[in-house]
């Protein structure tokens, strides 16, 4: 039986509504070396500029935080 690894990256960022629910974007291909001050430059940019909506199109108030996550899987042949 063989094996093989697949790891993959994404890049979530985590933004507060008008509503003040949680809004989570997911990054599916972050670039690698990805640095905090660049998350935090654009998750504020998104909010500035107006580009993403939250539910029942609330407009995004506050950038959280993002967070990269690595998810290793075993596809076992």
């Amino acid at each position: 039986m063989a094996a093989s690894t697949v790891v993959k990256k994404e890049l979530h960022l985590v933004f507060t509504d008008t509503s003040k629910e949680d809004v989570n974007i997911v990054v599916a291909f972050p670039k690698e070396g990805v640095t905090k001050t660049e998350i935090d430059t654009v998750g504020q940019l998104m909010v500035e500029k107006d580009v993403l909506r939250g539910r029942k199109d609330q407009r995004l108030s506050n950038f959280q935080h993002g967070a990269l996550v690595t998810t290793e899987s075993t596809v076992v042949e």
